[in-house]
């Protein structure tokens, strides 16, 4: 992944992800994405694991409904890539004051939470999202492998993938926002 730091706020960060090849041919699942029927599984693996996860984790339940219209303004953004059966990067998106909430219910806090112990619980929300999404995705747990997560905090910023991929994404709602988490996968 390749960073590069916008400290002026004036032109946007790009952050260029790249899941090169391996030369292997695609692995089946992969080719399965083109299928439908595939990618509703892969949409319903990624809403079930968050809402399995906010559930756990956070104490809360997460809404599912139309949020097409909502504006895609996010102040934290975690990554975590996927290598094995799916390449590809999986994003946790929200606003920072649903991340400062998260955050804080995570740790059972009443007061304002440090911006590291934020950073820190959207990277293992992320993680626990992607461990979780794995697990609901008949065959995948041992067939794919999660890096460590990424955070990228600010609204100053645009995501570029450099393979020929493949995005599946889900809006879910969180004490009146919205929650984007969204699979990039390489095809």
């Amino acid at each position: 992944m390749e960073t590069n730091l916008n400290r002026e706020g004036r032109k946007p960060v790009h952050l260029i992800l790249s899941a090169q090849s391996s030369g292997r041919p695609p692995s089946p699942r992969m080719a399965a994405l083109a299928n439908e029927k595939a990618r509703e599984e892969l949409a319903g693996a990624l809403t079930h694991g968050a809402r399995e996860t906010f559930e756990m984790m956070v104490g809360s339940a997460l809404t599912v409904g139309d949020f097409s219209a909502a504006p895609r303004v996010a102040d934290y953004t975690a990554m975590i890539g996927l290598a094995g059966d799916l390449c590809g990067v999986l994003s946790f998106r929200c606003t920072g004051e649903s991340a400062r909430r998260i955050a804080a219910l995570m740790l059972g806090s009443d007061g304002p939470v440090p911006d590291e112990s934020v950073r820190d619980a959207m990277g293992e929300i992320c993680n626990i999202v992607a461990g979780s999404f794995k697990a609901h995705v008949t065959g995948l747990a041992d067939q794919c492998w999660l890096s460590v997560p990424t955070v990228v905090t600010g609204k100053d910023y645009q995501l570029h993938s450099l393979t020929n991929s493949q995005q599946i994404q889900v809006a879910l709602g969180f004490e009146g926002a919205v929650l984007w988490i969204t699979l990039d996968l390489q095809s």
